[in-house]
């Protein structure tokens, strides 16, 4: 199975959001390999779910945008964020939402592993409702210790689904821990990867999605 690999970048938040945009609705246009993308966020910021209204109080002081995918909000500042735009319908992330998120999860388990890092599927923990992501834990989402350390979140459209997450694990450098989940998604998921950053035609194509994705200034009070 062939993947194109977007290595790792950092980017301005509502910039981010378009590229993820951009690959999902390149790939539902069959004009595209499926994609595994590593960024970061600089300056730092918050993402919101696609249906957050506002951002939460702890976390005002930052710049804030929605995302394509759902969820709840979640600082990065410093974290190794991943993409990835496959199709749920077949090779080797199909499945019913729950499937690929376990699929992706068990890749990203096996990578941090590789540090000897006790990392463990969740089975979820409910807690009270709370709009921060890294509250609590949800089923597949990844802990060490019994601490949530990736958050992720997708999104659906006709064949193909779009996950994000966001990997708060700062004991592995950033380049490293990518380098170590592009060899589980080989050796485990059979993937082989095209080496494909951003050309500049692509970069150009996605500064028209930048508004689809609103900067919400911090709150200076």
């Amino acid at each position: 199975m062939r993947f194109r690999l977007i290595p790792f970048e950092n980017g301005e938040a509502d910039w981010n959001m378009a590229v993820d945009e951009y690959l999902l609705r390149k790939f539902l246009k069959g004009k595209s390999l499926p994609v595994l993308r590593f960024y970061g966020f600089e300056p730092p910021a918050v993402t919101l779910g696609f249906h957050q209204k506002r951002v939460p109080k702890p976390l005002a002081n930052y710049p804030a945008v929605n995302r394509p995918t759902g969820g709840r909000a979640v600082l990065h500042n410093g974290d190794l964020v991943y993409s990835v735009v496959a199709s749920y319908e077949d090779g080797y992330f199909a499945g019913t939402i729950y499937d690929t998120y376990r699929k992706i999860s068990e890749l990203i388990v096996e990578a941090m592993r590789e540090f000897g890092l006790d990392a463990e599927l969740s089975q979820g923990s409910p807690k009270r409702h709370s709009d921060l992501c890294f509250d609590s834990t949800t089923k597949y989402e990844i802990t060490i210790g019994g601490k949530k350390v990736v958050g992720a979140a997708q999104v659906r459209r006709k064949t193909a689904f779009l996950e994000q997450g966001s990997i708060q694990l700062f004991v592995v450098p950033r380049e490293a821990l990518a380098d170590a989940i592009r060899r589980s998604f080989e050796r485990i998921a059979g993937v082989r990867f095209e080496i494909e950053p951003l050309s500049d035609r692509e970069r150009h194509e996605i500064e028209d999605l930048r508004a689809l994705f609103p900067v919400i200034k911090p709150s200076r009070g």
